[in-house]
């Protein structure tokens, strides 16, 4: 990659003040995450966003090195070597195992938002910016098209969304790919060309090949998203109110539902609060595809008496008119070791920063200690609790044992809309 100049790059003017325009319109804030793989739209975000950032505010450039190719490596070096010309901290992010083949891309996708989230958790950077265009808008629209995907799926990208309490933000949507390119082109940098981006074995590939043999409109297609965008967030303030009057969750995760407020609404409705409460309390990335939403709305809205169910890594248990949502036990993620003052997240709902010694964060399960406050054992089997040398020291949302020796945060998503 050719040199760079140690101040932010010259860009071109129009691009320059829309990308501003776009990413103040977010309120990053002072420090901001970006999101730079060495392909062209990333570079543009790098070379926009430092020219955007001044002497006022702090970036961070992660690249994630999923180890999927020789030269991965080396393009990750690349990247850092013209962030350090610019002035801004780098940091390669590497997967703790190997990814599975089968899934590959949905796999690298999920793990490289992991690990990119955590790393902001840990370096209290509040939001993370990626670099999708106009063009990813287009494929995302035909993509979900294809799956059968309702209002929500057919959205599309919002400029901002949320993932374990990190604000993710898309200030290029407004950009054609080809723009990234050419300023990119512009600077003398040579951007990666990343075969997957070729293997027609990826949906992806092979709706951004439909589209230019069709001919099809990319600006048109992304504005049909941004309609549906606007009809989605009128519905989701509606949904707002209706999980404000039905559903509360604790601290701890655990959410309790009034079934009888959620009987009274249109079952659309209910269908997308499901969601986001599953979200909240399961700490998935999406919902759960609506058709199975749809058979656990009808059962909770039916009345009688509710047998129970599970769905998104929740339980939801019966009770008398209220109903008890907890995270599933056996899809808990792995045990959290931490060193001295670490930092990490625990099955992807809970960040953790250690204490003075080395802990593990880890499920309960069926530990009774003495003076522990009494819960349902399905309740208590699934909180987080904290253990150092083989012995069980706090249940931090219970208050209980050692509260120094680690602070825990719920940062699951937000059942309300931002």
């Amino acid at each position: 990659m050719p040199t760079a100049s140690a101040r932010p790059p010259a860009v071109p003017d129009g691009a320059a003040a829309r990308f501003a325009a776009a990413l103040d319109a977010l309120a990053p804030g002072g420090r901001l995450a970006l999101a730079v793989s060495g392909g062209a739209d990333s570079l543009a975000l790098l070379l926009l966003a430092a020219g955007w950032a001044g002497s006022d505010r702090q970036l961070h450039v992660l690249t994630v090195d999923h180890g999927l190719r020789p030269e991965s490596a080396v393009e990750a070096g690349r990247v850092a070597a013209l962030a350090g010309r610019l002035g801004i901290p780098h940091v390669v992010l590497r997967p703790p195992s190997p990814l599975p083949r089968r899934g590959l891309e949905a796999a690298a996708r999920e793990c490289r938002y992991d690990l990119m989230t955590a790393w902001c958790h840990s370096a209290a950077v509040p939001a993370l910016a990626t670099g999708h265009t106009l063009d990813d808008q287009a494929e995302t629209l035909l993509m979900r098209l294809a799956r059968g995907s309702g209002l929500d799926g057919l959205a599309a990208m919002a400029p901002e969304t949320d993932f374990h309490g990190i604000r993710l933000l898309r200030p290029l949507l407004g950009f054609r790919r080809a723009e990234t390119a050419t300023l990119v082109a512009g600077h003398g940098l040579v951007a990666v060309d990343d075969p997957m981006n070729h293997d027609e074995a990826f949906a992806r590939v092979r709706v951004r090949r439909a589209i230019a043999s069709l001919g099809l409109d990319a600006e048109g297609l992304a504005a049909t998203a941004l309609r549906l965008r606007r009809d989605r967030a009128a519905i989701e303030s509606l949904v707002d109110d209706l999980l404000r009057r039905a559903v509360t969750l604790s601290p701890a995760g655990v959410g309790e539902i009034e079934a009888a407020a959620l009987a009274s609404a249109p079952l659309p409705l209910v269908e997308r609060a499901l969601g986001r409460l599953i979200r909240a309390v399961g700490g998935g990335a999406y919902p759960p595809r609506r058709d199975r939403l749809d058979r656990l709305a009808a059962l909770i809205v039916a009345g009688g008496d509710f047998p129970g169910a599970t769905l998104g890594g929740c339980r939801f248990l019966p009770g008398q008119g209220r109903l008890r949502v907890l995270r599933e036990a056996r899809r808990l993620g792995p045990d959290l070791e931490l060193a001295a003052g670490g930092t990490g997240t625990w099955d992807g709902r809970f960040a953790v920063v250690a204490g003075a010694e080395p802990v593990t964060i880890a499920a309960l399960g069926d530990l009774r200690p003495s003076g522990l406050p009494l819960l349902p054992l399905a309740e208590r089997r699934v909180l987080p609790a904290v253990f150092a040398r083989g012995r069980l020291i706090a249940v931090p949302t219970l208050e209980f044992g050692t509260p120094q020796a680690a602070r825990l945060r719920y940062c699951a998503p937000s059942m309300f809309s931002a």
